[in-house]
């Protein structure tokens, strides 16, 4: 018995994934596509050329798994050996892989511009976050102290040679990055035109070898620096700086774009000025050689970085641009170990001063002033006659929070707990009552969606100092942080004082960061609000599942392998995805500010400070502490 219902699982999980996911992204993509205004990309042979590539490489990698793994490739069942043999030496975690090229090649063959624009990125950042908020715990657990040396991938930190696969990969992952981004880029700047092999060789014609200089300057940094580690912080830097000068590009064109061109008729060399960022990285990696191979090619750098400022026809945003993404990219470590050494600092900051039977945290003051910049760049977005409407939309959108926390977590520790899923329910209630007070509801959803994950960004500062939301616990020092103060719930629920805990708090605060700027340039462009909270829901859900694994709250229950709010997480995807396909109207809304923005920003952050910063320490009384 126990034997059939083994295979009976088996199948279903097989036909979710091989079956109803695909039907149900295909169906996604097909409802939003009326929904999703960017123009499509047709690539009548680039399509199918990626859905062959992705195929082969998905049944090779299977057949890995169930040759070298005895296994079949189901997260559930997994397989009893780790496979390092066929795709997997190419390639970690091929099957992903494939599937995303599955996904990027029809919707590059149909001409879907919401297959390539919205379901591709989402279906690829939920594989992310299912490698990391699942898989790779659960193959850390299982194969201990196991290693991954596949050809494409970052060079291992180590002081050691790198070998030519190391070279190899490097040059490949930021040509690839390079390529791809410039040629969406290009199409998003002039979506009527085609890209036929004339049109391509029309834009060739003309350029010089001063045009190839920075890519040929590109290829044989990857070569000339010797030290694996020296290779690995090159690529890294270098990826992360591409990474974000695409992201706001592609977010914000009318400002970015003056960087790739300033002229009406598209030019390939402005279109590719992004080497210039790379041969700034790439030049300060050879300086750092310190030897006279390093000295030579630095001087050379800075004489093709020169060329390249002379040939660009917006020489200041060019050069401005290229230096900040340059900068963070080469920064990365040091900015990353300064924001977890300020986050560490924020977790032992508790505060308190009690006046009479209350007691003020000074952690309220972070989500107050949250709450206050939220409502008021809300208000000021939405216009006057939305001011009063988003303040009581946010209140009860506290209350639900506070309602779910003591359903979910309340306890005698616990006696005013705040939980997020809550709040999205509240949103059903609150704008049944904004409705009921004359205001269109979508529009607040839609403008509270926008700025709302940077007040939840701002409100992890509380969670900081609350000890709430804690990591795992971590033995890498260069990622953990440690808590001390007896007032955080790490010391006085969890019991963690003084162990080295990853910032999970901080890993929401990044992310949340970011998802900001998709959710603002979704509203600056007029899109649907269905769309803009769908997004919202998808883009916070995928980002909670990954920090959730990485939790450490003893209060969390765990069900069929997955976190409790893991469990959430996914139901926030799939209620996004749903609220994509509601069909409602642009939303046409010019700023306006007014006083009444102003004094219902100042009452919202007020409630928001009181509700979660003020409390009564000798009450025993539901909702009374916080502590």
């Amino acid at each position: 018995m126990e034997k059939n219902n083994g295979v009976l699982r088996k199948t279903l999980y097989a036909i979710l994934f091989l079956i109803v996911i695909p039907c149900c992204l295909w169906l996604w993509a097909w409802a939003t596509e009326d929904v999703v205004t960017l123009s499509p990309v047709q690539a009548e042979y680039g399509g199918p050329i990626l859905i062959i590539l992705g195929s082969v490489l998905m049944l090779w990698a299977m057949d890995a798994l169930w040759r070298y793994g005895n296994g079949l490739p189901m997260n559930a069942f997994p397989p009893e050996k780790l496979v390092h043999l066929g795709p997997y030496k190419l390639v970690q975690h091929p099957i992903y892989w494939a599937f995303g090229m599955i996904v990027v090649g029809i919707s590059l063959k149909t001409g879907s511009s919401s297959g390539l624009w919205l379901i591709s990125p989402v279906t690829i950042l939920g594989m992310i976050a299912l490698i990391l908020g699942y898989e790779k715990l659960d193959l850390d657990s299982r194969f201990p102290g196991r290693k991954m040396n596949s050809v494409f991938s970052v060079p291992h930190s180590v002081d050691l040679t790198a070998a030519f696969k190391d070279h190899f990969s490097s040059v490949v992952m930021i040509s690839l990055l390079l390529l791809t981004g410039n040629f969406l880029l290009l199409h998003l700047n002039t979506p009527e035109t085609g890209y036929s092999v004339a049109y391509l060789a029309e834009l060739l014609t003309g350029y010089s070898i001063l045009h190839l200089l920075p890519p040929i300057f590109i290829l044989i940094t990857a070569f000339v620096i010797k030290r694996q580690d020296q290779l690995r912080l090159w690529v890294i830097s270098t990826l992360i700086a591409l990474g974000l000068l695409f992201f706001f590009a592609f977010l914000f064109p009318k400002t970015c774009m003056t960087y790739f061109t300033t002229q009406s008729i598209p030019d390939l060399w402005e279109y590719l000025t992004t080497p210039l960022l790379v041969t700034i990285i790439c030049t300060y990696s050879l300086f750092r050689k310190a030897d006279l191979m390093g000295l030579i090619s630095g001087i050379a750098g800075l004489l093709i970085i020169s060329i390249q400022i002379l040939l660009s026809s917006a020489l200041i945003s060019h050069l401005i641009i290229s230096i900040v993404f340059a900068a963070m990219g080469i920064l990365h470590r040091p900015i990353w170990n300064k924001l977890r050494e300020l986050s560490e600092m924020i977790a032992n900051s508790w505060r308190e001063w009690k006046i009479g039977p209350v007691r003020v945290i000074n952690h309220g003051f972070y989500v107050g002033l949250g709450s206050f910049l939220g409502i008021f760049m809300a208000g000021y977005m939405a216009g006057v006659i939305y001011a009063w409407a988003l303040l009581v939309f946010s209140i009860t959108v506290i209350i639900f929070s506070a309602l779910w926390a003591q359903i979910i977590e309340g306890s005698e520790k616990l006696k005013r707990p705040f939980g997020y899923y809550g709040a999205l329910v509240g949103i059903v209630f609150a704008s049944l009552i904004v409705r009921f007070m004359g205001a269109d509801a979508w529009v607040i959803i839609a403008v509270v969606s926008v700025f709302m994950p940077w007040v939840q960004a701002t409100g992890r500062l509380r969670c900081l100092v609350n000890g709430c939301c804690h990591g795992m616990k971590t033995h890498d020092p260069a990622t953990g942080i440690r808590y001390f103060h007896h007032r955080s719930r790490v010391c006085g629920i969890s019991d963690m004082k003084g162990e080295l805990l990853h910032p999970t708090p901080l890993y929401a605060i990044i992310w949340l960061f970011f998802c900001g700027f998709v959710l603002l340039s979704l509203w600056l462009n007029n899109n649907t609000p269905s769309l803009i909270f769908g997004i919202y829901l998808i883009l916070t859900g995928i980002g909670r599942f990954a920090e959730e694994a990485y939790r450490g709250e003893v209060q969390t229950k765990i069900l069929y392998g997955l976190r409790l709010y893991q469990w959430t997480a996914i139901a926030s995807v799939i209620a996004g995805i749903i609220m994509t396909v509601i069909p409602t109207d642009p939303i046409l809304l010019e700023p306006q500010y007014g006083s009444q923005v102003l004094y219902s920003a100042l009452l919202g952050g007020f409630f928001t400070f009181f509700a979660m910063g003020v409390d009564f320490p000798y009450s025993s009384r539901r909702f009374s502490r916080l502590v």
